[in-house]
């Protein structure tokens, strides 16, 4: 499954000049446990999160106790390096990358432009998903692969096959593992318009 199928959208963001308590309001408000930090170009600078936030209630040493005074705005605290996904970014492959650097959530971009967030309950939900809703998943996409399988134009010429309409990753494995059964099939390519048509 694709990242844009379990991103929320649109995103909640703040400006790299609002007020801590401000961005503290708005993570506790949408129950959400980070902002992207937008610039007036609407471009992401950075994310400030819940422990960016509770990091400055920490007293830093013996004696002293933790402050807001040390930071004012999401530009002080954010962290400005910041991982993000794209919309056809594997939620698997994502998983992993946020669990390997302990990530809670993380944008999803398109360009330079944030178009969404996904956050580790976003990915739970798939493996609470239904056995329902495994099972009409699964059929619609097989629908879908059989359809466009069904449209595909095929062409032989000296044994080798050419497939002349776009066709997906999957299909295409369908269909040479297919093709690879009839006897005298050499070699099975996709003509280079399908190959435009996909891009």
């Amino acid at each position: 499954m694709r990242i844009c199928e379990v991103m929320s959208s649109p995103v909640v963001t703040v400006q790299p000049d609002t007020q801590l308590k401000d961005v503290a309001a708005t993570l506790v408000e949408h129950g959400i446990n980070a902002a992207p930090v937008l610039d007036a170009s609407d471009r992401l600078v950075g994310i400030v999160s819940e422990a960016d936030l509770l990091s400055l209630e920490v007293p830093p040493g013996p004696g002293s106790v933790g402050s807001w005074a040390s930071g004012h705005t999401a530009r002080e605290v954010m962290s400005q390096s910041v991982y993000t996904l794209t919309e056809h970014a594997d939620a698997a492959a994502a998983a992993r990358m946020m669990l390997r650097h302990n990530l809670k959530s993380v944008p999803v971009v398109a360009s330079d432009r944030v178009v969404g967030i996904v956050a580790r309950r976003d990915l739970l939900r798939l493996i609470a998903r239904s056995d329902d809703d495994i099972r009409a998943e699964l059929e619609g996409r097989l629908k879908e692969e059989l359809d466009a399988l069904q449209r595909l134009s095929v062409a032989v010429d000296g044994g080798v096959v050419t497939l002349d309409a776009a066709v997906s990753p999957l299909g295409r494995r369908l269909f040479e593992g297919l093709a690879r059964t009839v006897p005298g099939v050499a070699e099975v390519r996709t003509s280079q318009a399908a190959e435009d048509d996909r891009r």
